[in-house]
């Protein structure tokens, strides 16, 4: 009974054991090792060997409660910059049941950012190297802000294929700032290699794309000014049939004379309407041809000047065409 009795006191005691051997499971035998002494030597005061055998520890197995440490022993010794850095990433890693530890570390981290300032830094595009006063801390996206002492910095960012970015900042203890870089993208010719490496030549599709579009929009307008003519033309001559055989009628109904309006007031009327639709209709064929034809030389002279030096040029010829009836231009050759 004796035996069972002390079996059952040291079972009750067991609960202590498994919660320290929690915080150091994950530690290797040597970090363990030196995270006991870092506390062994906090418990005694000795910051500065405290912060020796942590620093030690986190360089083996940079676990969360070794930074927990590190950042109290950092506080202690006035170093509030590692502090800050070391008792963030512990709250970022400490799971939430651990509520003592981490409220212990927060009031430890709000002691520190009293003393120095808190900068959030955001670079676009992901990625990039993010420097402080010239020395790298990270890849954007930062995890944590970056934590500085009170006076002037620079913040910095640069990725290859892009142009370095700069910002200077002045901070105070106790601030929280922002500063985001954006990034721009240099141009190819800039964009080095080795030397001796040559950039590849820029493919000349899209222009030969461009000057395929303009000839063939061009080439459309112009067809449709002169079709557009044409049928005017045949329009106008309609017309001018119509007046013709009003103005016959008139000379019949006056024997011989086409008299207006004593003859027919209605049918002078009509002839003078179909007179003056033809003149319209004349005018606008005209106009058609000489906008067709303006079309048709404009892309002509575009397709002579933007031809490729290794490509053979064209042979064109352009004629006016003038008749009593129609006019326009006739354009042939090869392109």
């Amino acid at each position: 009974m004796a035996v069972a009795l002390t079996a059952q006191v040291a079972g009750a005691q067991q609960p202590a054991t498994p919660a320290v051997a929690e915080e150091t499971d994950a530690l290797t035998d040597k970090a363990r090792q030196l995270y006991e002494e870092g506390r062994q030597a906090a418990a005694a005061g000795k910051w500065a060997d405290a912060r020796a055998s942590f620093l030690a520890a986190w360089a083996i197995k940079p676990h969360y409660q070794i930074a927990s440490n590190l950042g109290v022993a950092c506080v202690k010794l006035g170093r509030n910059r590692e502090a800050a850095e070391y008792l963030t990433r512990y709250l970022r890693e400490a799971p939430a049941t651990k509520v003592k530890e981490r409220q212990s570390a927060e009031a430890s981290l709000k002691e520190a950012l009293a003393k120095i300032a808190s900068v959030t830094v955001r670079v676009a595009p992901a990625g990039a190297e993010v420097t402080v006063d010239g020395a790298v801390v990270g890849k954007a996206p930062l995890a944590d802000p970056v934590f500085l002492d009170p006076g002037k910095h620079e913040i910095g960012a640069k990725l290859d294929g892009h142009a370095p970015a700069m910002r200077p900042i002045a901070t105070v203890a106790g601030s929280t700032e922002t500063v985001a870089l954006q990034l721009e993208r240099t141009p190819s010719a800039e964009i080095g290699g080795s030397v001796g490496t040559s950039i590849p030549p820029r493919s000349e599709m899209p222009r030969d794309k461009v000057r395929t579009a303009v000839l063939v929009g061009g080439g459309i307008a112009a067809g449709a000014g002169v079709a557009a003519g044409v049928v005017l033309t045949v329009l106008a001559n309609g017309r001018a049939g119509d007046a013709e055989k009003l103005r016959q009628e008139l000379v019949v109904e006056g024997d011989g004379f086409a008299s207006c309006p004593d003859i027919s007031s209605s049918k002078c009327a009509k002839l003078k309407d179909t007179v003056f639709a033809k003149v319209d209709l004349t005018n606008s064929a005209f106009w058609s041809f000489v906008a067709g034809g303006a079309i048709g030389v404009g892309t002509l002279v575009y397709g002579l000047v933007t031809v490729r030096p290794t490509e053979s040029r064209p042979a064109v010829q352009v004629v006016p065409l003038l008749g009593t009836g129609a006019s326009g231009l006739l354009v042939s050759g090869t392109f």
